[in-house]
C-alpha cells in the first residue's frame, strides 16, 4: 500500500476511520445500556468492592482482612473522593473513567507504533482494539482496575521509549502500588540498565504505597495494612507460587496464567471450583506433587527469560521498531508469569497484538518463520476468544487446558523470532 492510501486510511474523514468510529460508538452504546441494566438489577461486581474500601477510608475503618479487597491501601485512598459522592455517582463515574482509560491506552499504543513507523497501516487503528474488545468489555462490566493499570504501563513504555527515564518510572511505580501485577517490568529495567527509570519507579511506588495514604490512614496504621497485604497476597506467591489467599480458586478455569495452567494440567485439581456448579472439571494428564510443579513452573520462567535474552541480545535496541518489539515481549511476559491472569487481564495484549500486525504489514522486516508464528498466534487468539463463553463442557475443557495461555505463548514466540530477525539485521549493518 502506498503512502497516499495509508494517509487516506488514517485521515480523520477517511472511510475506514469513520467506520471504525461508528462501530466503536455502537458497541459503547450497547455496553453502556447493559451496564445500566446491571446496575438496576443490583449486579455491581467489583465496583462494589472498591466502593466499600473507599467508604472505609472515609470512615476511618480498617481495610485489613476484607474478603475481596486484595490490594494495598493505595487504591482505596485514591478512590475515596469518588466514594464520597454516593454509590450511583461512584458507579457511573468509575465506568466512564474506565471507558476513557481504554481510549487513552489505544492512543498510547498508537503513539508507540508511530515511533517505529510514521504512517502505519490504517488497520492498526481499529483491528487491535477490536481483538481485545471482549477483554475491555469484561473490565467494564466488572468495574475492574486493569484498564487503569494498562494505561499507566503504556504511559511508562512511551516515556521510556522517548528516553525520559525519570518520568517513565512514575506511572510504573503508581501501577505497582495499586496492583502488584506489573512488578516484573522492574526486572526488564534492570536487564536493560535503565537505572534511572528503575530508581524512579521504586521511589514512585514507595510514595504511593507508604506516603500517600499516610495522612489519611496514619503512617503506622498504613504500614501495618501494607505489611498485612504483603503477607496475605505477595509472600504466598514468592514462597509457594500461589496466588495470595485465593487458594483453590487460583486454579479456576478463568485464570490463564502459566502457573495456573501448569497446575491444572499437572495436578488433579478442580478447574471449575469458582463456578461451583455441576460436576468437577479435570484436565490434568499427570498428578505430580505441588513442589515438583513449582519447580517446572520456575524452569518455564527461566526458559522464557532465556528466550527473551536470546532474542533481544545484550545491547539496548538501536531503533524504535526493535524497542517496540522488546516492550511488547515484556508485556506478554508479565501476563504469563503472573500468579493470576483472569480473562480481563489480557486486555494488555493490545500493544503486543498491534506490534504483531505492524510486523505482518511490513514483511521485509522479518523472516518467514516469524511471520508464520505470528499468524498462527493471532488465529489461536481469535479461537481462544470465541471459546471463552460457551458453557458446553467440551468448550470448558479447552479453556481449562489453557487455550488463551497457549495463544499468548505463541504470540511471545512470534515476537521473539521477529526480534531475533531484527537483531541479526542490525549486526549485518
Amino acid at each position: 500500500m502506498g503512502h497516499q492510501d495509508t494517509g487516506q486510511a488514517l485521515a480523520p474523514g477517511g472511510h475506514p476511520a469513520r467506520a471504525a468510529l461508528i462501530a466503536a460508538g455502537v458497541v459503547l452504546a450497547l455496553v453502556t445500556a447493559v451496564t445500566v441494566a446491571k446496575f438496576l438489577a443490583g449486579d455491581f461486581k467489583d465496583a462494589a468492592v472498591w466502593y466499600d474500601a473507599g467508604r472505609r477510608v472515609l470512615e476511618g475503618r480498617s481495610l485489613a482482612g476484607l474478603p475481596h479487597y486484595r490490594y494495598p491501601p493505595t487504591f482505596a485512598v485514591l478512590i475515596a473522593p469518588l466514594c464520597a459522592l454516593g454509590w450511583p455517582a461512584f458507579f457511573f463515574i468509575w465506568y466512564g473513567l474506565n471507558v476513557g482509560l481504554f481510549g487513552l491506552s489505544v492512543g498510547l499504543t498508537r503513539a508507540l507504533v508511530r515511533r517505529a513507523e510514521d504512517r502505519p497501516s490504517g488497520r492498526l487503528l481499529w483491528l487491535p482494539p477490536l481483538l481485545v474488545a471482549v477483554f475491555a468489555i469484561n473490565n467494564l462490566f466488572l468495574g475492574q482496575t486493569n484498564l487503569l493499570i494498562m494505561a499507566l504501563v503504556y504511559w511508562f513504555l512511551l516515556e521510556l521509549a522517548r528516553g525520559r527515564e525519570w518520568l517513565a518510572g512514575a506511572p510504573l511505580g503508581a501501577a505497582i502500588a495499586i496492583k502488584a501485577f506489573p512488578a516484573p517490568l522492574l526486572a526488564y529495567l534492570a536487564f536493560r540498565l535503565h537505572l534511572r527509570a528503575a530508581a524512579a519507579a521504586l521511589a514512585s511506588c514507595a510514595f504511593f504505597l507508604l506516603l500517600l495514604p499516610a495522612p489519611v490512614r496514619g503512617l503506622a496504621r498504613n504500614q501495618r495494612e501494607v505489611a498485612h497485604w504483603a503477607e496475605r497476597v505477595v509472600m504466598p506467591y514468592l514462597s509457594r507460587g500461589r496466588a495470595g489467599d485465593w487458594g483453590q480458586h487460583s486454579v479456576d478455569i478463568g485464570n490463564h496464567s502459566l502457573p495456573a495452567v501448569a497446575r491444572r494440567l499437572l495436578m488433579r485439581v478442580d478447574a471449575g471450583v469458582a463456578a461451583r456448579r455441576g460436576e468437577p472439571l479435570y484436565v490434568n494428564f499427570a498428578d505430580l506433587p505441588e513442589r515438583h510443579v513449582n519447580l517446572l513452573v520456575l524452569g518455564a520462567f527461566a526458559a522464557l527469560g532465556a528466550a527473551f535474552v536470546g532474542a533481544c541480545g545484550l545491547r539496548r535496541p538501536p531503533d524504535p521498531g526493535a524497542q517496540l518489539l522488546e516492550h511488547s515481549l515484556a508485556v506478554v511476559l508479565v501476563l504469563l508469569t503472573s500468579a493470576l491472569a483472569w480473562t480481563y487481564f489480557f486486555v494488555m495484549l493490545l500493544l503486543p497484538i498491534t506490534t504483531a500486525l505492524w510486523l505482518l504489514g511490513s514483511p521485509a522486516r522479518t523472516r518467514a518463520p516469524a511471520r508464520r508464528t505470528l499468524r498462527a498466534a493471532l488465529v489461536m487468539l481469535v479461537a481462544a476468544i470465541v471459546l471463552l463463553y460457551p458453557a458446553a463442557r467440551p468448550t470448558q475443557l479447552v479453556r481449562a487446558a489453557g487455550s488463551l495461555c497457549w495463544a499468548t505463548l505463541a504470540l511471545f514466540a512470534g515476537l521473539a523470532l521477529a526480534r531475533r530477525d531484527l537483531r541479526h539485521a542490525e549486526l549485518r549493518r
